[in-house]
């Protein structure tokens, strides 16, 4: 295998920045970050990142000088972790990672952080802002180049990182990118089981599908409920094909309290505009 590629996507608030350090240290690569040059040009110009988002809309240029560097990457001879939610894109060459996480928990690690261009009151405010900020991304990015960075299926892996600490994040992609680079068969969706909603069953191994940010099972519900009850951080998942429209609406608040009784998942659907 050539050069070290990996880039890391996400929902905001995953970790990317943090994990991307400890690949960084791991493999001796240096690290690009998107998301540290937006909140540069953010303070810059006196706006918050959401505000600079809204901002960029209007104004192409700034992605512009942010993805001319992206391009770079593509042929530059060099290891390299790049944290940017358009490097798979834009470096078709590099491991693809997307990194999930709960709203709530998102929101969190954005207030902790204690960002200059990101702040915010009360956990709340940071779950709309975040929600806001994420949907001006989706509309820009759509209409510049015509990609839907929530499209799980652009990533060579997925992991949810939502309750394990960055660390074990970091040795799953690592484990991942070594079978990636063998070209041996792997699990592309890791996801936790504690996000994992009830609403089919259908037959064989886990199976998931994504609607409004939220992940609900398609099949395997005993192997997820076991792994719930083994208390497994994470489950191996495929992700299911040809789920009937308006599947998600068998989710019902009785199957929720039915299956949090019974496996003390907490799991929960995220409040309308978390996603």
């Amino acid at each position: 295998m050539g050069n070290i590629k990996i880039s890391l996507a996400g929902d905001l608030g995953s970790g990317k920045s943090t994990v991307g350090r400890i690949l960084s240290e791991k493999l001796g690569a240096e690290v690009y970050s998107t998301g540290t040059i937006q909140r540069a040009i953010a303070a810059e110009m006196g706006m918050t990142t959401l505000e600079l988002n809204k901002y960029s809309e209007t104004h192409p240029e700034i992605d512009d000088k942010i993805d001319d560097g992206l391009r770079a990457l593509n042929q530059k001879a060099a290891d390299v972790i790049i944290d940017s939610r358009m490097a798979w894109h834009f470096v078709p060459d590099s491991f693809a990672v997307y990194m999930a996480a709960d709203p709530a928990v998102s929101a969190a690690r954005i207030m902790n952080a204690g960002r200059e261009s990101e702040p915010f009151s009360n956990l709340e405010e940071a779950i709309r802002s975040i929600a806001a900020r994420r949907q001006s991304e989706m509309q820009r990015y759509f209409q510049l180049y015509g990609v839907n960075i929530k499209d799980l299926e652009n990533y060579d892996y997925v992991i949810d990182t939502s309750y394990i600490p960055p660390e074990t994040v970091a040795e799953h992609i690592l484990a991942h990118f070594e079978k990636y680079g063998k070209s041996e068969p792997f699990a592309r969706y890791e996801l936790s089981a504690r996000r994992l909603l009830p609403c089919l069953n259908g037959e064989g191994g886990p199976a998931f599908f994504e609607k409004g940010g939220a992940y609900f099972i398609a099949a395997g519900e005993e192997k997820i409920a076991a792994a719930l009850c083994a208390g497994e951080p994470l489950v191996a998942c495929v992700r299911a094909d040809n789920v009937p429209d308006g599947a998600e609406k068998g989710c019902t608040a009785e199957k929720i309290a039915a299956w949090n009784k019974r496996t003390g998942a907490g799991a929960e659907l995220p409040a309308a505009g978390q996603c």
